[in-house]
């Protein structure tokens, strides 16, 4: 399995003179938390994610501020022909959230991710010995629901409970029991 058969391309990027609210909107819009910077000739030169936009909008507010300010540098990036495992691994070791996959001359063909490594863990498992349920069992569903909350007993109820010591003690016959006895 290689990362070319599993990143999201093409990918989404922004010159390193664009304005840092520009590059938000575009996350915005397009639904990505992360954009490769890349120069005048298209090579890659940074990276920026959406949190390091947030701290960005902090600390610069309304202020023009190119986006070169704002991103990481350098940049891990990887390529099409790397195994994923060794791509997961890098981002673990790296405690990134994504890679930027180039080719020998530093264009950015596309990105793997987090979401990009999950999905094919999802799918992997999904589909293989691992993923089917054993014979005369049903799988699992995905979704839960919680047990209902134990209810609490009404103000009233609990008031008289407390005047009545006794009722429920230790060798006392409780109310309903007694009640059947008779």
């Amino acid at each position: 399995m290689r990362v070319k058969n599993h990143m999201s391309a093409p990918a989404i990027t922004v010159r390193a003179d664009t304005d840092y609210r520009t590059a938000f909107d575009v996350m915005r819009d397009r639904g990505v938390h992360h954009l490769p910077v890349v120069d005048a000739a298209g090579h890659l030169v940074g990276i920026v994610a959406q949190r390091d936009m947030l701290v960005a909008a902090t600390r610069h507010h309304n202020a023009p501020v190119d986006i070169s300010e704002v991103m990481h540098r350098p940049v891990i990036a990887t390529q099409p022909d790397v195994p994923v495992v060794e791509a997961a691994r890098l981002m673990m070791s790296r405690k990134i959230g994504c890679l930027p996959v180039v080719d020998t001359e530093m264009n950015v063909l596309g990105l793997i991710t987090e979401s990009d490594l999950f999905d094919l863990f999802v799918r992997l498992l999904s589909s293989g010995p691992l993923g089917t349920a054993p014979a005369g069992r049903k799988a699992a569903s995905a979704v839960h629901k919680a047990a209902p909350a134990k209810r609490k007993a009404a103000p009233a109820k609990r008031k008289a409970a407390a005047k009545s010591p006794a009722r429920n003690a230790p060798g006392r016959p409780s109310a309903k029991r007694a009640a059947r006895r008779r």
